[in-house]
């Protein structure tokens, strides 16, 4: 692979084999739990309603801590919620957009999708594969973009054919349909507001990647995100471990022999005792 990412054939047929692989961690880098995809579902409404149900929940609990009584429902329903926190969601890869969809999408965005992006929705998915959270399905695609759109700050505009392409709360990943590359740019809302200056509102949206093609070949060759997450952990966690050691044998190295032997340890060979297979006792 070049900087400049796959053939796309190529890279159509590399992105099939990754976002088939029935572990969602392969297929996203980070993949919806339960709770989350029921949030996503809701419509504004529902979701109101299931806020205002919370607070009423969490009101109760409350109350309940404050009479020294314990609500065992309420507990449940809490283990319920913490479960679906921390368990994925059971969805699979979404099947390719089909023309009428595609064709469908072009008519509400008034302009044609970029070839490559076209093929990569009608040959692979519509959606659920790819870097962070994955691609938006192209009609969550249409329905973002026409959001941006109305929404931005007063004085403002959305970029022309600027499309969301992934959501992460609350920045989007986007294509640029202007660039014969189709540049991949960043768009970071976190600092703006209404009164937003036009030199703030242009250093909102930064290039990540120089083309769609070129973004897509590096996550397909990359290794899962919670893959690399869970390893970098456990290092930390290691050298956490060994750093509390050598603390602890400095410790009792300063004890007499007798306050050792009060701890049932030899005066010889009381370091190995102590981190016997872990290698620090040959640093003594």
């Amino acid at each position: 692979m070049t900087t400049a990412g796959f053939p796309l054939a190529e890279l159509i047929v590399r992105l099939r084999e990754r976002a088939a692989d029935p572990n969602p961690e392969r297929r996203v880098d980070a993949p919806a739990t339960e709770f989350s995809a029921s949030v996503m579902s809701m419509h504004l409404g529902g979701l109101f309603k299931a806020l205002g149900g919370a607070e009423a929940d969490l009101k109760h609990v409350v109350a309940a801590n404050q009479a020294g009584t314990m609500d065992l429902g309420m507990l449940a329903q809490a283990d319920q919620i913490q479960a679906s926190m921390n368990t994925y969601a059971s969805t699979g890869l979404p099947s390719p957009a089909d023309a009428p969809t595609l064709g469908r999408a072009e008519r509400e965005l008034g302009f044609p999708l970029p070839p490559t992006l076209r093929r990569i929705y009608a040959e692979v998915g519509n959606g659920g594969f790819g870097p962070r959270s994955g691609l938006l399905p192209v009609e969550r695609v249409v329905a973002d973009y026409r959001e941006l759109e109305a929404s931005v700050p007063v004085g403002r505009s959305w970029p022309n054919r600027l499309l969301p392409l992934v959501y992460h709360n609350p920045q989007y990943e986007c294509v640029d349909a202007t660039s014969e590359s189709l540049r991949i740019v960043d768009w970071d809302p976190e600092e703006l507001d209404e009164r937003v200056s036009e030199a703030r509102w242009q250093r909102s949206f930064s290039e990540t990647a120089p083309s769609l093609v070129a973004w897509l070949s590096e996550w397909v060759t990359s290794r899962p995100y919670q893959e690399v997450q869970r390893e970098e952990t456990a290092k930390q966690t290691q050298t956490w471990q060994v750093e509390e050691a050598r603390g602890s044998r400095a410790m009792i190295a300063a004890m007499t022999p007798e306050e050792r032997a009060a701890m049932g340890l030899p005066e010889v060979g009381w370091e190995k005792v102590v981190w016997g297979g872990i290698g620090l006792e040959e640093e003594a």
